[in-house]
């Protein structure tokens, strides 16, 4: 289960940090996510579960109370079982970046178990004014993530820098950053244009126009994108059938999912996954 509180607007905090968007994540079924990145700074906060984020060329455990701070660009992936499925809740911020200790990890990892009893409970006091949007939401929201970050650099011992960017830093359009960021989780459902267009109160000539604009491509040429690079991945690391993938990525049916892959590469998923076995092999 994914969901994604829409922002009507940035929540301005801090001297000029913003929060472009938070979601919480459920994974109800097993998943090995692909790499993919974010072009701001990414704050995961895992509430309950067990599973794994792929970050560079790491895999780190992730347990209950752990948090990962992702620096803009830096290419990540979850996983996660149906047995003990991971749940976190994830805030993108822009114009803020945490000193690291060393700068070419890109993330640190950290746990909140001794606030244990507070943090959740901001996490979900911010989640309520944003979904809500009551009378001075946003002041209060702005508290909220000041608060957050406090106790983030008394746990880590990080130092926060809080600056404005160039704008080809952060995201130049907010709606289509939202837009961006609902279907990298939500690549493998039923996602059109009127889907967007309800769930973002933008009509579709918009929606089309701005996303082109700043990411070179459509939102449904992009979900298809993530679909067939997800296939790829999983064709080249997993044993699972083709029908199973079909399934696992939302197509409707073995058949369509088999010609739109030939269609796009031009051999079929099981021609694609003996050629790079038998590479694989000749290189190893």
């Amino acid at each position: 289960m994914y969901e994604l509180f829409n922002l009507k607007e940035a929540i301005h905090f801090g001297n000029s940090s913003q929060l472009l968007y938070i979601s919480s994540l459920k994974f109800e079924r097993d998943w090995n996510g692909m790499q993919h990145s974010h072009e701001c700074t990414e704050i995961f906060f895992c509430l309950n579960g067990k599973g794994s984020f792929h970050i560079g060329g790491d895999t780190l455990s992730v347990t209950p109370y752990d948090f990962i701070i992702i620096a803009p660009g830096m290419k990540h992936a979850e996983s996660s079982t149906s047995v003990s499925p991971l749940e976190y809740v994830v805030l993108g911020l822009s114009n803020l970046s945490f000193l690291l200790e060393n700068e070419t990890t890109g993330f640190h990892v950290g746990t909140f178990k001794e606030y244990a009893s507070f943090i959740p409970s901001l996490l979900t006091a911010l989640i309520t004014e944003v979904n809500n949007q009551p009378e001075q939401y946003q002041e209060v929201a702005s508290n909220l993530l000041n608060l957050l970050l406090l106790y983030l650099k008394r746990i880590s011992n990080l130092e926060i820098s809080q600056k404005k960017t160039n704008s080809s830093s952060v995201p130049a359009n907010q709606s289509s950053a939202w837009i961006k960021q609902y279907l990298d989780n939500n690549f493998t459902k039923d996602v059109n244009l009127d889907v967007l267009a309800e769930k973002f109160y933008l009509n579709k000539y918009t929606i089309i126009h701005n996303f082109r604009k700043f990411y070179g491509t459509t939102p449904i040429n992009y979900r298809l994108d993530r679909q067939f690079k997800e296939a790829l991945f999983l064709l080249e690391t997993t044993e699972n059938t083709i029908r199973q993938i079909s399934e696992s990525l939302g197509f409707s049916s073995y058949n369509y999912f088999t010609q739109c892959f030939q269609k796009r590469f031009h051999m079929t998923p099981t021609e694609y996954r003996k050629k790079y076995k038998k590479e694989h092999e000749f290189i190893h």
